[in-house]
């Protein structure tokens, strides 16, 4: 009898050692494939898909990084404009596009909001960064003849509750997000008024329709180097070399460091090894001159704007259950 069980252990033994073998055999397969796949890839041409439209920071950010990627990857980009719901059309479409190759990616920069919203219905396990490049700075401004600083502001606004107008774009977006937990941080009762787009927003500022608005310094450095306008706080971590004398949000306690983030995503059924290809690329051309010019003169560089395909997936994470329990604010009221 102990013979025959010998008998039978062994035979278990050398069919699981086989299949083991088989198993094992069949991964180093698939992952050569997947290799050889990202060795030769792209052999066709790349869809992007942009949720903004032509000319547009998003759209000229894409446009721009793909440019200098098609150098680096050998290979042609083709950028698709498809406006809506702030990034969700065109991520609707480029999933329902997607064969899981690599040639569908999407250009974004709201994706945290509206997954938080609820508006986008692809979360992180089935769409993944492939890398941030840009992490613009917001900053409070005001006409220049009505607040001295950022101090001055915030006790007029205690003085007057309700009576101060805080401007920025959009409604449920990443604008509206950001001003109103500058409100909450200064522990006022300021009113946020939504605007249809920067220019509005400028000329709202300037007619007094505004006592301060929420803006990046790009769309506003000609109002600034005239003296129209004074950026009084900026959402940073440290000053900036360029306003050296303007004190950041940290500096007066209040953890508000984000402004609009530009990146490019992947669907999540995309071969590892592309995705890596694509976020060396992205780097790579993060990095060239061209890129670098087009960054200074729009005023992208003020902060270094990488963060890697896993560092941002954490982010976007934390973000995410942040600006859930700020919509569920908003939508309280």
């Amino acid at each position: 009898m102990k013979k025959m069980l010998d008998k039978k252990k062994s035979v278990f033994v050398s069919v699981a050692m086989g299949a083991a073998v088989l198993t094992a055999c069949g991964g180093a397969e698939t992952d050569g494939a997947t290799e050889d796949a990202a060795d030769s890839y792209p052999e066709r041409e790349i869809e992007v898909y942009v949720g903004h439209g032509p000319g547009g920071g998003t759209d000229n950010f894409v446009r721009t990084i793909t440019n200098e990627m098609e150098d680096i990857i050998d290979g042609n980009f083709n950028i698709i404009n498809q406006e809506g719901g702030s990034g969700v059309v065109a991520m609707q479409n480029a999933m329902q596009q997607n064969q899981g190759d690599g040639y569908t990616l999407i250009g974004d920069s709201a994706f945290a909001v509206t997954t938080a919203a609820g508006t986008n219905s692809y979360g992180l396990d089935q769409v993944v960064p492939i890398a941030r490049i840009q992490s613009d700075i917001y900053a409070i401004q005001v006409l220049s003849d009505e607040f001295d600083s950022i101090e001055d502001l915030v006790a007029y606004a205690e003085e007057n509750p309700g009576e101060v107008n805080l401007g920025a774009v959009g409604t449920m977006g990443i604008d509206e997000i950001t001003a109103r937990r500058f409100i909450n941080a200064t522990g006022t009762d300021m009113n946020y008024i939504p605007m249809e787009g920067a220019g509005q927003m400028h000329s709202g500022l300037l007619g007094g329709h505004l006592d301060a608005i929420l803006e990046e310094v790009g769309p506003t450095v000609s109002y600034i180097e005239s003296g129209d306008f004074q950026p009084l706080v900026f959402f940073s971590e440290e000053r900036l070399d360029d306003f050296e004398d303007v004190p950041t949000t940290v500096e007066q306690g209040w953890d508000l460091t984000d402004g609009v983030e530009r990146y490019l995503m992947a669907p999540a059924d995309t071969p590892e090894a592309i995705i890596e290809k694509l976020e060396d690329a992205a780097r790579q051309a993060m990095e060239t001159e061209t890129y670098q010019e087009y960054a200074a003169n729009n005023y992208l560089d003020l902060r270094d704007g990488w963060m890697g395909a896993e560092d941002f997936k954490q982010k976007l994470e934390e973000d995410i259950e942040i600006y859930e329990e700020i919509i569920a604010e908003i939508e309280g009221e």
